[in-house]
C-alpha cells in the first residue's frame, strides 16, 4: 500500500509539471506581439517607437511610467493652436499683445526664449515658429493666452484634449513645460512651485501622432534648422534648432530624413526627445525620456538613432490598400440574402509591421460575427463589422486599444431573397 501511495505521488508531481508547462505555453501563445528589436539598448529611463499612422508599438521600455516631459509639452500646446487656426478662431497674421509677466519670462536667461517686448506685437506665425524651432517658452505661453483668454483657461483646454484622447494619467500645469515657479503669475491656481508637466512615453507618442496626422503641416516648421525672429529690431535673433538629428546637424543620419519633432530639457525631466522619420514611405514616431548617460547633452539623440535604426533594420511594414480583403475575416453571413455570404474589405489603408523573417502569410485577421448574421439587404460599402489582426497567432500591441480595430465594409450589395427561397432554406435547415 505504501508503494502505491509513493507511485501516486510521483504521478501527481508529473501531472502538476505537465499542467504548469501547458499553462505557460498557453500564456506565451496569447501574449501580445510587441515588435521590439532584440539588440536595442538605450540609456534613457523610458522610450517607445510606434507606427505614426496606426499606433502599432515597435519598441517599448518603461513606456507607461509617468515622468516629467519638459518642453515636449509644446506639442500639445501647438496642437491646440493649430486646431484653433483650422477652425478660424486664430489667424496666422493675427497680432499678439504681450503682457508684462510674459515679457518678464522671456527675459529670464536661465530659460530658452526669444525676447518679447510688451510694447510690441507679434504675429501668431512668429510665435508659433519660435515655439517649435527654438523652443521659446514665453512665446508658447503668449499663444496660449491669446487662444484661450488666460493661461489657466488654456491649461484647461490642454487637460480636456488629452482626456478626449484617452490619456488619464497626465499632469498638465502650463503651456511651456516649465516648473510653476518659473512662469510667475501664469501658474495654474493652487499648484506647487515645483510642479511641472508629466506624461508617460506612451502618452507623449499619442500626442505626437495626433499632431502629425491631424496637422502634417507642422513638419514644415519642425524640420527647419534656422529662422529669424523679430528681424530688424533690437531683439532680433537667428533661431537655431535644438534638434541635432536634422539635416546638417551632429546626429543627422543619411537615408533617415528626420523632420521633427520636439526636444525637452529640465532638471527633473533630464534630456528628452520626440523624433519622427519617414523612411521608404513608412513614418514612425520615437520618444526617449531622461536620456542622461555619460554624454548627457546628446544621449537623447544617440538613443533615438539606436531605436530608429533597429526598427527599420529588423522589421518591415506590410501594407494593405483600402478595400483589401482580409484573410480569415473576408466573409460575413447574410442568412436572408440572395447570396448567403458577402466578402468584406477594410475601410482604409493600414500597415502592419512584422519581423524580417516573417511574411504577409504570418498575418491573420479575425472578426466577431453575430450568430444571426447580417440583416438583408446589405449595400456595397456598408459598415458590417470590426476585424483585428494577429501575427503568427499573437495579438499586436497598439498605443490605444481602438487602434487595433479595423472597420470592414461590404464589398458588394446583397439583396434580400424572396419569401419562397427563405421558406425553402428554413425547411432544408431542419433536415
Amino acid at each position: 500500500m505504501k508503494g502505491g501511495v509513493l507511485m501516486f505521488n510521483k504521478w501527481k508531481q508529473k501531472l502538476a509539471i505537465i499542467f504548469s508547462m501547458i499553462l505557460m505555453l498557453s500564456a506565451m501563445a496569447l501574449a501580445p506581439v510587441q515588435a521590439q528589436a532584440a539588440n536595442v539598448n538605450i540609456s534613457a529611463k523610458a522610450g517607445i517607437a510606434v507606427d505614426a499612422q496606426t499606433g502599432q508599438i515597435l519598441y517599448s521600455k518603461n513606456s507607461s511610467k509617468v515622468l516629467p516631459i519638459a518642453s515636449m509639452s509644446k506639442m500639445l500646446s501647438i496642437y491646440i493652436i493649430l486646431k484653433s487656426i483650422h477652425e478660424g478662431k486664430l489667424k496666422w497674421d493675427q497680432r499678439v499683445h504681450i503682457s508684462d509677466n510674459v515679457a518678464k519670462i522671456s527675459r529670464n536667461k536661465e530659460l530658452t526664449n526669444v525676447v518679447l517686448n510688451a510694447k510690441r506685437t507679434y504675429t501668431v506665425r512668429d510665435l508659433y515658429k519660435a515655439s517649435l524651432i527654438y523652443s521659446a517658452n514665453a512665446a508658447v505661453i503668449a499663444l496660449g493666452v491669446t487662444q484661450a483668454g488666460s493661461s489657466e483657461k488654456f491649461v484647461n483646454e490642454m487637460r480636456s484634449q488629452v482626456k478626449a484622447w484617452g490619456i488619464t494619467d497626465a499632469k498638465i500645469y502650463n503651456a511651456a513645460g516649465l516648473t510653476e515657479g518659473e512662469v510667475g503669475t501664469e501658474a495654474y491656481p493652487n499648484t506647487a512651485k515645483s510642479a511641472e508637466n508629466e506624461m508617460s512615453a506612451k502618452d507623449v507618442a499619442v500626442v505626437a501622432s495626433k499632431l502629425v496626422n491631424d496637422y502634417p503641416e507642422v513638419l514644415k516648421t519642425t524640420k527647419e534648422t534656422n529662422a529669424w525672429f523679430a528681424k530688424g529690431t533690437d531683439d532680433a535673433i537667428d533661431m537655431t534648432t535644438h534638434n541635432e538629428m536634422l539635416s546638417g546637424k551632429d546626429y543627422y543620419m543619411k537615408d533617415y530624413n528626420v523632420d521633427g519633432l520636439k526636444t525637452g530639457t529640465s532638471n527633473k525631466a533630464g534630456n528628452c526627445f520626440t523624433g519622427t522619420v519617414n523612411k521608404n514611405g513608412s513614418r514612425i514616431i520615437t520618444v526617449v525620456m531622461h536620456a542622461n548617460g555619460r554624454n548627457k547633452a546628446d544621449d537623447r539623440f544617440a538613443n533615438t538613432q539606436t531605436i530608429m535604426k533597429e526598427v527599420y533594420t529588423n522589421f518591415k511594414p506590410i501594407r494593405y490598400k483600402k478595400g483589401a480583403q482580409l484573410k480569415k475575416a473576408t466573409s460575413f453571413k447574410v442568412p436572408e440574402g440572395k447570396t448567403t455570404t458577402v466578402k468584406a474589405g477594410i475601410s482604409q489603408p493600414t500597415t502592419i509591421w512584422v519581423a524580417n523573417k516573417q511574411s504577409k502569410q504570418s498575418i491573420r485577421f479575425t472578426s466577431k460575427q453575430s450568430k444571426k448574421g447580417l440583416t438583408a439587404p446589405v449595400t456595397k460599402n456598408q459598415k458590417i463589422g470590426i476585424a483585428t489582426a494577429k501575427v503568427d497567432g499573437k495579438r499586436i500591441t497598439y498605443l490605444q486599444s481602438e487602434d487595433a480595430k479595423l472597420q470592414v465594409l461590404a464589398k458588394k450589395s446583397v439583396e434580400k431573397a424572396n419569401i419562397f427561397v427563405r421558406m425553402w432554406r428554413s425547411v432544408v435547415s431542419v433536415f
